[in-house]
């Protein structure tokens, strides 16, 4: 890792930088659109909002079952496809990223139980196949989805979680990489189901066992008939399953939202989601509501209690009490919240005390400067993990994670000496287990993983250490800053070759995503450091809406005040020109999801100060947001358009509607899911149509489709490749360079 905020090469002279790679260059133009895309109908909709007026032609693409909008858009992908396939680069990029992921084997979602350990080994084909190894050393594959032939798409493990004795696994298989599963029991001697299945469930939600293994609570999605505005992510409910009983029989333990099985003692909003666990070797049971945000509630009652409809829950935490994990051992239930600190404390409290609040929880783990334990994590990793030996910690300082264990009985903290500086993708401890798995990885380091023994205070090989599939060994990862419009200082990583010289002529690509308080943690991504081996530049600006800095970095460009993290993305653009990387024109951005907010903000606000956009199936309509799919999920990170003190800047993060005609947009490619259960597909329609009619560049803005793909959760290492190699041969014929 190279830590410094200039490189040791000197840049050349924005003049001088120019004419060497016009020398080098030549004449490159982009490539023009020599025909049109399919059109789209125009049918102006007028809405009168809080004294503002919204026009929008394209609302006829909204709804789930629209059967016009799907024929516009297949025909928007197979215009796309024919355009991709014959640029000049791409049959090399196939050949180099399919050779790539290829040659890669991911090992993922390590658990132990019963004395085996469970996991998903991925290679270039599918999605993952849940192995098994047995206490002898043996492995064997217990489920590979890529044997379902069923209709729906290709399966997908979206999670899995064995039993506590390690003789069933509850496994969610989704389709077409919905996300919407079947939750279905298998013996794992034998390998074959036990006949308990439940669904749907959503794919983020796992069985939560019984300590005797007898059944378990899910999460299930409540029927059609039955969810607020049609919408699939509302009023869900916890159920209660025993093996070997019909789950139409299936008690409703807790309700989100109202109607039968609503608690008044656990008052669930319709947009948040109930999970009801049983902690071994606790009496407690543990209760929470979370949604698309940081925050949760979270209450407790007696695991006998707890499985009985209508049972009386004790609330310890509200969302004003900004908690974001919670875990019990025992009696003591252990806490991470912003609230005092942004930060993050660990905080602790005695539930054997009938009147404990949230106020009478104390501080374990004594925290100094910048080092954070709260923030939203797309990998594996707990932050409080309660083990049978102690409690573990996951501490964060300058993106690379330590570990730090708390005795139970003296309180004595220990730091676990970490054997190499990155991030955790794997961090979890069972309360019947001594000790945890770890996985560290870096920009450019293959993940590594162990099993942590308390017995020898030693991190024990799990024997699944990623090999490189290429030398890397010619990239290095730059960590600096940029400096925002307002004067904040962001951080910026570069990962660029050892040997490139600082002259503004390489091809660049700057990703960032700023929500909910998700930090851009390091990771091992041969896909993208193939962009860098082949001269190019590959950086991730970690603006404000994330959670690199603690949660007070995540309110900086939260709600009103995502416009700053949109200026955090655009001035990366101007620092990666400044330390002679590449220069505007030769930069491109990549966001996606709720990023799609930062990168529309950026294309619709700042047109001319870069030269290209990826988008990866976006939120760019939030104006809308309550007519979609998940979208009450959302208000809490976006703000609520029902709202006069929201709507304003609501509107004026809307991508669609910050559309200004007559005006020069840089080549644009926006990638959908037509599966995508997490964002709407018409957001990508919509914003495209828009943008064509307004667009006077005559530069592409082309969508491309996949129909056997969601949002790109489940995507298997050869769709991810085949998806890269579309991107950068693209930026090849859009971005000029040597």
């Amino acid at each position: 890792m190279h830590r410094t905020p200039r490189s040791r090469r000197q840049p050349l002279s924005l003049r001088s930088a120019a004419v060497a790679c016009a020398l080098a260059l030549g004449t490159f133009p982009a490539l023009a659109q020599d025909d049109a895309p399919p059109t789209a109908r125009t049918a102006d909709v007028v809405d009168h909002v809080f004294g503002v007026t919204l026009h929008d032609p394209y609302r006829w693409m909204e709804g789930e079952h629209n059967t016009e909008f799907r024929q516009w858009l297949a025909a928007q992908g197979q215009y796309t496809r024919a355009r991709l396939d014959a640029l000049p680069t791409l049959k090399t990029w196939q050949q180099t990223l399919q050779k790539t992921s290829g040659a890669s084997v991911v090992h993922r979602g390590q658990r132990v139980a019963g004395g085996r350990l469970f996991f998903i080994r991925q290679t270039a084909q599918g999605s993952g196949t849940l192995m098994v190894r047995e206490a002898d050393g043996s492995e064997r594959v217990l489920l590979d989805p890529g044997s379902d032939k069923s209709d729906g798409g290709h399966a997908s493990i979206t999670l899995f979680v064995p039993s506590p004795d390690g003789r069933k696994v509850a496994v969610d298989i989704d389709h077409g990489g919905s996300e919407v599963t079947r939750m279905e029991v298998f013996d794992v001697a034998s390998g074959k189901p036990t006949g308990d299945a439940v669904e749907p469930v959503w794919g983020e939600f796992g069985a939560q066992w019984l300590p005797d293994g007898s059944g378990f609570t899910y999460t299930q999605m409540a029927p059609p008939d039955q969810r607020t505005g049609g919408d699939p992510l509302q009023d869900m409910r916890a159920r209660l399953h025993r093996l070997g009983t019909p789950a139409t029989q299936d008690p409703v333990l807790l309700r989100a939202g109202t109607g039968e099985g609503a608690n008044p003692s656990f008052p669930i909003a319709a947009n948040r989601f109930p999970v009801i666990a049983f902690p071994a070797g606790s009496r407690w049971a543990l209760g929470s509501a979370s949604g698309a945000q940081p925050e949760q509630s979270v209450c407790v009652t007696t695991q006998a209690e707890a499985v009985k409809p209508g049972a009386h829950w004790r609330c310890i935490a509200g969302l004003d009490d900004k908690v974001q994990s919670a875990a019990i051992h025992g009696d003591t239930l252990y806490l991470v919240s912003s609230g005092a600190r942004s930060n993050g404390q660990v905080l602790s409290l005695d539930l054997s005390k009938p009147q404990a609040t949230f106020r009478d929880a104390r501080p374990v783990l004594p925290l100094h400067g910048d080092e954070i334990v709260v923030g939203v994590s797309l990998y594996d990793t707990m932050q409080v993990a309660p083990a049978r030996d102690a409690l573990y910690v996951k501490v964060s300082t300058d993106g690379f994670d330590g570990i730090r264990r708390v005795d139970y009985r003296t309180g004595k903290v220990e730091t676990v000496p970490m054997p190499l500086a990155g991030a955790a993708s794997l961090f979890h401890a069972d309360n019947r287990e001594d000790g945890f798995l770890l996985e560290l990885r870096g920009w450019t380091t293959p993940p590594k993983s162990w099993r942590y023994d308390p017995a020898d205070h030693a991190l024990h090989s799990l024997g699944q250490d990623e090999t490189s599939p290429a030398d890397y060994s010619m990239i290095e990862a730059t960590e600096t800053e940029l400096v925002s419009a307002d004067g904040t200082h962001v951080p910026l990583t570069v990962l660029h070759r050892k040997d490139a010289a600082l002259d503004g002529c390489h091809r660049a690509i700057l990703f960032a995503y700023g929500s909910y308080g998700l930090s851009i943690l390091p990771s091992f991504k041969p896909v993208r450091l193939e962009w860098v081996k082949h001269g190019n530049v590959f950086a991730y600006a970690h603006v404000r809406g994330g959670g690199e800095k603690g949660e007070a970095w995540h309110l900086a460009g939260k709600g009103p005040n995502k416009h700053k993290g949109v200026e955090d993305f655009v001035a990366g653009v101007a620092r990666l020109s400044e330390l002679g990387y590449s220069r505007p024109q030769r930069t491109a951005l990549i966001s996606g999801s709720a990023g799609g907010l930062l990168i529309g903000g950026a294309v619709t606000g700042y047109p001319d100060k870069f030269g290209a956009a990826v988008f990866l199936v976006s939120v760019l309509n939030p104006v809308r947001l309550l007519q979609a799919p998940n979208g009450a999920n959302q208000l809490g990170e976006f703000g609520d358009p029902r709202k006069a003190s929201d709507f304003p800047w609501i509107l004026r993060n809307d991508p669609y509607q910050q559309i200004k005609p007559h005006a020069a947009y840089p080549a644009m490619m926006l990638d959908v899911g037509l599966n995508d259960s997490r964002v709407a597909p018409w957001e990508t329609g919509k914003f495209a149509a828009r943008m064509r009619t307004a667009d006077t560049s005559g530069r592409p803005v082309w969508i491309r489709t996949d129909a056997n793909g969601g949002h790109g959760i489940q995507h298997s290492l050869g769709a991810e490749a085949a998806e890269f190699a579309d991107i950068y041969a693209f930026l090849d014929a859009q971005l000029p360079a040597r």
